[in-house]
């Protein structure tokens, strides 16, 4: 029978572990980018995000692995260990968008703040400080979120092995957040979500999971304390604004089961068609990734990087740096040898998922 003790350590050391992942993570990718000057150059952009591409899939690779070990010491303290254990797939749990598009999506923010900025009459240097402040805050969300759904698939996946575990709890981390725990999270850390279900989580959560099985629930001990101190800290209309609150889940078609304050609407797959009929993309329900489709993923981007190669060798072999993409429009690519490089990164980044 685990201590409380016992448990609480595990889960803070845990939770501790994955919080300095996530803030490596993204030192790395800030000082890959840092002093970027080729902002507006798709083809450079591109290069960028190849090599941001591995570095996120390193680190998610270890998020996974910590997951695993976590769930597993937990499941040995509750006596609920699974005979055996799904294999370690390092999918990208992103509801089947591939990890380029998605580390695209900051640079695209930015040169879109830029451009707006100017057309607002900011100065140059007022537009390229909020240009910046946004590209940082876009890449921080996105690097959190992609780190919570690799550890909630990994967990997910251990703890449903057991046949014991019935279900899950989450579990409040206050000491990681500057303004303590928020609402959502206060409300449903007294729900117990089925096993088979993917826990459901909000942007810059930083709560953890917690098995339950028949027998043991430490989870609902260990969130006690902190919900005392909570609704303390709280007060009159404050703690009574809390108590009230009313939370529903609802189906994010990247990042699954999330968690919203009722009366909040979040669009749907269908809604997001509705208004892009012309699209030749179509958003479609979360879904759950498998090796198969990882390595689909993983030879879909080394294809991109290796056209993107030949035309940055044939330009630098014609001893010019105008690049022709297939556009018929020549564009100036500053430095092909570091372009041609990140590219070379991703493709032997993706011999490793081909395996």
């Amino acid at each position: 029978m685990p201590t409380l003790e016992q448990t609480q350590r595990l889960v803070e050391a845990y939770a501790a572990e994955q919080a300095r992942l996530t803030a490596a993570l993204i030192r790395i990718l800030l000082a890959l980018w840092l002093g970027f000057p080729y902002w507006g150059n798709r083809d450079m952009e591109r290069a960028w995000v190849a090599r941001s591409a591995v570095e996120v899939d390193v680190a998610l690779a270890q998020v996974r692995r910590v997951a695993r070990a976590y769930m597993l010491t937990y499941l040995e303290l509750i006596d609920a260990r699974p005979e055996s254990l799904p294999e370690t797939v390092d999918s990208y749990e992103r509801g089947g968008t591939p990890l380029t598009e998605v580390y695209q999506r900051p640079a695209r923010q930015r040169d879109y703040v830029e451009r707006f900025e100017r057309e607002q009459g900011a100065t140059d240097e007022e537009a390229l400080e909020r240009a910046a402040a946004e590209f940082e805050e876009r890449l921080r969300t996105i690097v959190d979120e992609d780190v919570m759904v690799t550890a909630r698939d990994e967990q997910e996946k251990v703890a449903r092995a057991s046949s014991k575990v019935i279900g899950y709890r989450r579990i409040l981390h206050p000491e990681f957040s500057q303004t303590g725990p928020c609402g959502l999270c206060v409300v449903a850390a007294d729900r117990i979500y089925n096993v088979g279900a993917l826990p459901p989580m909000h942007p810059n959560c930083k709560c953890t999971v917690s098995p339950v099985t028949r027998t043991q629930d430490l989870g609902l001990q260990l969130n006690r304390d902190d919900l005392e101190r909570i609704y303390e800290a709280a007060g009159g209309t404050d703690r009574s604004r809390l108590s009230q609150l009313r939370i529903k889940e609802v189906a994010h078609g990247e990042l699954g089961p999330m968690l919203l304050r009722s009366g909040g609407k979040w669009v749907t797959p269908s809604e997001v068609n509705r208004r892009a009929r012309r699209s030749a993309a179509k958003a479609t329900p979360y879904a759950r990734q498998t090796r198969e489709t990882t390595r689909d993923h993983w030879r879909a981007m080394k294809e991109t990087s290796e056209r993107s190669i030949r035309y940055l060798e044939a330009a630098k072999a014609r001893g010019t740096n105008l690049v022709d993409l297939g556009t018929g429009r020549p564009v100036r690519v500053n430095d092909l040898d570091a372009a041609i490089q990140y590219h070379r990164d991703l493709i032997a980044r993706a011999a490793r998922h081909a395996a």
